[in-house]
Order: structure tokens, then sequence, then C-alpha cells
């Protein structure tokens, strides 16, 4: 249960300055109303994940703010929205390892292929746990340059020549 909760905490604020960043130079309601409906959807999977059976359960809860990271990195890549232009490999890499690493740790898949033999190490909550690590770096380069970008970034300017 703690897992769950520290993981979701972890998604949720994470996740805020890559949200802002791609809205920044948005309209104040458009801004204000991404970043609620993150923080809602966020909230609303907690909620769901603490009241999770299975664990396909607990890592469906998040597909809401999956999908809006998803759908803001799409953006992003198209130079709808703002953020550092250089950082878009680690904005995709957040979510694809984490998304892996959650496949990995639910469907359990080295000790269904090697029963028996990764007990110990390499098994697949071990994997997940080095997978997350990875993706929380990614979320740390995306965090850092995004903060670097809204700090010299005119607004007044369009998007395309940032």
């Amino acid at each position: 249960m703690m897992f769950t909760s520290t993981r979701s905490y972890c998604i949720f604020n994470s996740a805020i300055p890559m949200v802002t960043a791609t809205v920044y130079c948005a309209p104040w309601l458009l801004r204000y109303t991404a970043l609620m409906v993150y923080c809602l959807g966020s909230l609303l999977g907690l909620y769901k994940a603490m009241r999770a059976w299975s664990p396909w359960e607990r890592r469906l809860c998040f597909a809401a703010p999956f999908c809006m990271r998803v759908l803001l990195a799409g953006a992003r890549a198209v130079r709808l929205g703002g953020g550092d232009p250089h950082a878009i490999l680690h904005v995709f890499l957040q979510d694809a390892v984490s998304l892996g690493g959650g496949v990995i740790g639910a469907m359990h898949i080295p000790e269904k292929w090697f029963p028996g033999t990764v007990d110990r190490c390499l098994n697949s909550h071990n994997i997940m746990h080095v997978l997350v690590v990875l993706a929380v770096y990614s979320m740390h380069q995306v965090t850092k340059r995004d903060l670097e970008w809204m700090s010299r970034v005119d607004c007044g300017a369009p998007l395309r020549h940032l």
C-alpha cells in the first residue's frame, strides 16, 4: 500500500512542471484548466489505486494522467506547446520506461519464462524498480530543462521561434 501511494505521489508531483511548461504560454484559462484536469485525474487515480485488488487494476488507475501526458508530449513534439525542445527525448522516455516497468511488474515476465531461477535477482519486481529509477532520471532531466526554459522564455514571441 505504501509503495502505491509513494509512486502515486511521484507521478502526481513530478509531471506538474512538464504540464506547466507545455501550457506555459497558453491563455490563462487553458493553462489552469490543463493543470486542474491533470491534478484531478491524478487524485482520482490515487483513490482508485488505493482500492484496487490486482496489479493490473492498480496500474490502469493512472491511465487518464498517462494519456494526458502523452497528449501533452505530442503537443510539444509538434511545437504546439511550450517546454524546452531539447528535452523531448526525456519527455517520451519518462513515460515509456515507466510503462515498460509496469507491464513487466504486472505480467511477472521473467518468472513465467524462467520459473524458480530468478526468484532472488532479476525478478519482475526488481526490474520494475530499476526501470522506475531510470524513468525518474528522465523526469528530472525534463523538469530541470523546463524550469530553465520557463525562466528565459518570452511568451509574447510565437512558440515556433522559441
